[in-house]
């Protein structure tokens, strides 16, 4: 089975300077960092792993607790679906990357105003306790966000954060003299919409996204002792990069080219100064050599699927079957609404073939 994953990359400023520069030595100011794992449940347990592992990783570079923050839900370490109580990891039999991990937005605190709000350093949150980035002008800022996504905006499992927001919050920091250099990756599906005709090209930006406006994003290495997915495509390879190379020597651009050539992938020439859309085709030819990379919203369905052919217990299995007929009646029963609709409205669009509406994305 051929998949084919699409890796969006906008690239909104020079990126000559070297990887860690960027997170290590700001020459005057603070390094600052925000996490997000805006999911919750066990179906997305990958969120919060990765932004546990990438915790560490950023602890590993020097950079002091109270310059990182992270959001996580906080209900998979002692999920009683873990098999490792108290205990998560982002690899096949790896390490705990739950350990050391503080609580600074967990459970419903995990939300896009306190996201926007400890990204702006939101003084109202600074008076409850809670950790902001009380930046400066000579301040570098890396935040990542993961979990699912729709054209325009991402998801939280409390709500969502629109594209327009997100863009309205940059540039007022930018205008603030909050950075002098900020990176944001996004790993979602239709994470591209988030920045795409949306972010200034002159406010010293680098943004990087895991699928482009209208393709999917994948989760990874589907684990059978943890019967869910540990990592992300996206996420987890950036990881992996920054844990493999020199970091003090490979720039922005060199990490995607790393992907790209790794992953056979050809990208356009001449990046140039303004935002470019970088859409990259990767051939997984083995779904199953590759660690069952499976879109982000068919991620539950393709558990079930695998947890009734994994057991023999017959109670469980028909449990599980029940389970997914019900979760595959639920989106028989939405096409089917929107089927109706369209049909409804047609005679509207007299132009537009009603499989096309249906089956495409188009721009409004």
């Amino acid at each position: 089975m051929k998949l084919l994953i699409v890796l969006a990359l906008f690239v909104i400023a020079a990126n000559a300077v070297p990887f860690a520069k960027h997170f290590t030595k700001a020459s005057k100011g603070k390094n600052w960092i925000l996490l997000c794992a805006g999911s919750n449940g066990w179906y997305n347990y990958a969120d919060q792993a990765i932004v546990y592992k990438a915790w560490h990783l950023f602890r590993s570079y020097g950079i002091p607790e109270e310059n990182i923050i992270i959001f996580h839900y906080d209900d998979i370490a002692n999920n009683k679906a873990n098999p490792t109580p108290g205990i998560v990891i982002n690899d096949f039999n790896g390490t705990d990357v739950y350990k050391g991990v503080p609580k600074d937005y967990v459970g419903k605190d995990v939300t896009p105003k306190n996201f926007l709000g400890a990204l702006q350093g939101d003084q109202e949150l600074a008076n409850q306790g809670k950790k902001v980035i009380n930046s400066g002008p000579d301040d570098h800022i890396f935040a990542y966000f993961g979990d699912h996504g729709m054209p325009g905006a991402v998801m939280f499992a409390t709500g969502q954060l629109y594209a327009t927001d997100l863009n309205k919050a940059l540039v007022d920091m930018h205008s603030k003299n909050k950075f002098a250099k900020l990176v944001f990756y996004i790993d979602t599906c239709e994470s591209g919409s988030m920045f795409d005709k949306l972010l200034p090209a002159n406010i010293n930006i680098y943004a990087a996204t895991s699928s482009t406006p209208k393709d999917p994003s994948y989760f990874w290495k589907y684990d059978k002792t943890y019967k869910t997915f540990l990592g992300a495509w996206f996420a987890s390879y950036w990881l992996i990069n920054d844990e493999a190379v020199d970091l003090d020597t490979e720039n922005f651009d060199q990490q995607f080219k790393l992907f790209a050539d790794r992953y056979n992938v050809t990208e356009p020439t001449s990046p140039g100064h303004k935002p470019h859309n970088y859409t990259s085709k990767i051939n997984v030819h083995d779904n199953e050599k590759n660690y069952g990379a499976v879109i982000k919203w068919d991620v539950p369905l393709y558990i079930l699927q695998r947890r009734i052919s994994e057991t023999n217990d017959v109670d469980e299995k028909n449990e599980l079957t029940k389970e997914l007929e019900l979760a595959l009646k639920g989106r028989e029963y939405v096409d089917n609404v929107f089927n109706e609709y369209v049909n409804s409205i047609q005679h509207l669009m007299p132009n537009i073939a009603t499989n096309a509406i249906l089956h495409t994305k188009q721009e409004l």
